[in-house]
């Protein structure tokens, strides 16, 4: 059983189209702590995830506490920036999907191109480009980062 398997992985849920329709939802209520609580915590990604990307180790090795503090600095901008662009719009999860091939960690899959579609209230499809990417382990999704 791997680390992240044995870690309580906290506000996971079962279908990347869980975690969009989450991430929608958050957006109509305008609730930024809802929007972040998808995404993994600094814990996970100190844990489980950092270690397992080729950044984190030689000739790179990045300090873990460095790439987390660049990925939360990235993912709070971006929170920020799209609860201002589109929160409070009573918009309606249309789908989901992935425009790159997923990658496979140790540990985790890392699901990309992340493209959310929603309805506007007057109809109009929209591509929100909110969503970086997302993590799935052992059939469960939490956001691993927002674009800014």
């Amino acid at each position: 059983m791997c680390a992240c398997q044995q870690r309580n992985w906290q506000h996971s849920l079962e279908t990347p189209e869980a975690v969009a329709l989450s991430v929608v939802t958050a957006l109509n209520q305008g609730d930024v702590e809802a929007l972040h609580r998808l995404r993994v915590t600094r814990e996970e990604y100190l844990a489980w995830i950092w270690p397992s990307f080729p950044s984190s180790k030689a000739p790179y090795a990045f300090p873990a506490d460095f790439a987390w503090s660049n990925l939360n600095k990235k993912c709070q901008i971006g929170v920020n920036k799209w609860v201002r662009i589109y929160g409070r719009q009573d918009l309606v999860f249309s789908s989901l999907h992935f425009e790159k091939s997923a990658e496979e960690y140790k540990g985790f899959r890392l699901l990309r191109g992340t493209v959310l579609s929603a309805k506007k209230p007057n109809g109009d499809e929209i591509a929100l480009e909110i969503i970086g990417s997302m993590v799935e382990n052992a059939g469960r999704y939490k956001l691993l980062s927002y674009r800014d």
